[in-house]
């Protein structure tokens, strides 16, 4: 998670899987310890609620899946995007440099 500058890192309490980050930043001192405990409960909870779920209906078996699916998809195209962009140079070389055989013929 990419945090503010003028957040410590103290003030976030790291969440789990489904679960985000807990920021404390605008919260009072005194309840800051209250928080981060009741948060840690939660992400046990959680973690228990899980491993009563059948694998396929799991996060990891689901979301986090559907994450990486979507981050190979994502670099397929980055990739297959680069490769057309190297083909359309190649042609635009190829392109001007016929233009500029065809110019200096006419003008010969």
């Amino acid at each position: 998670m990419n945090k503010p500058n003028n957040v410590h890192m103290k003030d976030i309490v790291d969440g789990y899987k489904g679960i985000m980050d807990l920021d404390l930043t605008n919260i009072e001192e005194g309840l800051k310890k209250q928080l981060a405990e009741q948060h840690t409960k939660d992400i046990d909870n959680y973690k228990m609620e899980q491993a009563k779920l059948s694998p396929r209906l799991r996060y990891e078996n689901t979301i986090e899946r559907i994450r990486k699916l979507h981050q190979y998809d994502n670099e397929k195209q980055k990739k297959r995007t680069e490769i057309q962009r190297e083909e359309r140079g190649k042609h635009n070389e190829l392109y001007n440099s016929r233009q500029n055989y065809i110019t200096y013929n006419i003008h010969d």
